[in-house]
């Protein structure tokens, strides 16, 4: 064989990807083909939640960075039929099987036999499976079934929505209690009010916000974070006994981000919820899934930390928020 092609959409990159690293590694020219375009087409669940290719090429090359396959590996965008005719000599190509093989092998790999009289392999591999049994897919973690290490989540029924063209002025959202810098760190006082009023659950939004409690000593029951500020990129780390990492672009909040927030709010530990994308919205399912009492904290650039307290009341803004943003459909 002349060389070795993942294909793979590398889409929320999980164990199951590892191991197909793993494996192709010890293939001869080994390239992992990052799908996209015209090969994966619009037939995929929730298609339409797939990470932009930059985004999966970027988490694929640091991952093999990390362990040390770099240098072995190549790393290529394959986005039509077309390129996978260009691939000279015979190759074995090695795929999950799913809804996308098939078309690749009718509409590329049947050709290149045809037309450059090549002899290639193909190997499927056998299915990841999740800790409930089922196979590990990326399709699964979009809709929140599992996570990216096959740990089964609490799951949802909320769709995928998108803020659009809804304006945020016009609409009533959770209220809470302002602790301004102004008068001194707020991050004190917060924590003051935790240890008075010991809400049955602290959830907090924002790395500036999260990083000011831990300072304190104070590590919230759950921290949601994207290594974003306002001022730019975030510089420090964040810790906890469970951590889980989702894909949530800004104005938009998919089901994976319904499902993980409840997970980590009802895990039984203090949790770490890292965001490829942005956290701007977490908030409102926060709200919407936390037990009564507890809290959900947010920051204000330049004003402070807003204590929202969970209750009816701002269980209903958030939900009437919630239902003005469209949803995303396919």
């Amino acid at each position: 064989m002349a060389g070795s092609w993942a294909l793979n959409l590398f889409d929320r990159l999980h164990v199951g990807h590892h191991v197909l690293v793993d494996i192709l590694s010890e293939m001869p020219e080994p390239v992992a083909g990052v799908t996209d375009g015209e090969i994966i087409g619009n037939k995929l669940e929730l298609y339409q939640l797939i990470q932009p290719v930059s985004m999966r090429v970027e988490n694929l090359k640091h991952y093999l960075e990390s362990v040390r396959l770099d240098d072995i590996i190549e790393v290529e965008v394959i986005s039509s039929f077309d390129q996978l005719l260009q691939i000279p000599g015979d190759t074995c190509f090695m795929m999950y099987a799913g809804p996308c093989c098939l078309d690749i092998e009718e509409n590329a790999l049947s050709l290149r036999s045809k037309r450059l009289g090549v002899s290639d392999r193909v190997e499927y591999m056998k299915p990841m499976r999740a800790n409930d049994g089922d196979k590990l897919a990326s399709a699964r973690i979009r809709k929140g079934e599992i996570d990216r290490n096959g740990h089964v989540l609490r799951g949802t029924e909320e769709p995928p929505r998108l803020l659009g063209e809804v304006i945020r002025a016009d609409l009533q959202t959770p209220k809470g209690e302002v602790f301004e810098t102004k008068d001194g760190k707020p991050e004190e006082r917060v924590v003051a009010k935790i240890e008075a009023d010991s809400p049955e659950c602290v959830i907090a939004v924002g790395d500036v916000t999260c990083a000011t409690l831990v300072s304190q000593g104070y590590t919230p029951d759950v921290q949601v974070v994207d290594g974003i500020t306002k001022r730019g990129k975030f510089v420090g780390s964040f810790s906890a006994e469970k951590e889980y990492t989702i894909f949530n672009p800004a104005a938009t909040i998919y089901p994976e981000a319904w499902s993980v927030i409840d997970t980590a709010i009802n895990d039984g530990a203090t949790s770490l919820v890292v965001v490829e994308g942005e956290e701007d919205l977490m908030g409102f399912p926060a709200v919407l899934l936390a037990r009564d009492g507890s809290v959900m904290l947010y920051g204000q650039p330049d004003v402070g930390i807003v204590w929202v307290p969970v209750n009816q009341e701002n269980q209903k803004l958030a939900r009437g928020f919630l239902d003005e943003m469209p949803i995303i459909r396919g």
